[in-house]
């Protein structure tokens, strides 16, 4: 109870800041985005699947590999089945809309879990390969994942990354 009136008292000093005058409109918006959590954010779904890909910090010096947490949910009435090991299993992904096959073979250690209805496996941890790095030159990148789960093609939300340093 105590969250919910500090978060209405905040929305009202934010609104209130920004309805006096039209040149405070823009700073009060930009100022309201940046309070909506990036949670909210999940890729499209694919037979009830989805998947919220959240970078583990938003700077990476170039030439480190990106490091992602992802989360899986199913909203289906289907249970599916995947393989969980070290890393998230992954089978493609996108840096900038150019979309590339992780190289080798998949994970064939770690236990088979059931994602069944209603169910939400969090924080699964996914480092971009090492054929990542030619696309990753200094600047701002849009990521994405994709998963392949029975068939089933499951895509991430995009994320944006910073790479910084001398390439």
């Amino acid at each position: 109870m105590r969250i919910l009136k500090c978060s209405i008292v905040v929305v009202l000093v934010i609104v209130t800041a920004g309805a006096g005058c039209s040149r405070h409109a823009p700073a009060a918006r930009k100022h309201m985005q940046s309070l909506l959590p990036a949670e909210l954010t999940w890729g499209e779904a694919a037979e009830g699947l989805q998947c919220r890909l959240r970078p583990t910090k938003s700077v990476y010096p170039t030439g480190e590999n990106p490091t992602f947490n992802i989360a899986l949910r199913n909203q289906g009435k289907r249970i599916f089945a995947f393989q969980s090991g070290g890393q998230a299993p992954i089978h493609r992904f996108s840096v900038d809309g150019r979309w590339r096959r992780r190289p080798g073979s998949p994970p064939k250690d770690g236990k088979i879990l059931a994602l069944g209805p209603g169910v939400e496996v969090p924080d699964m941890l996914v480092t971009l390969p090492e054929d990542a790095h030619p696309l990753l030159t200094p600047g701002r990148h849009v990521v994405r994942v994709a998963f392949s789960l029975e068939g089933i093609e499951v895509v991430s939300n995009p994320v944006e990354i910073e790479m910084v340093g001398p390439r």
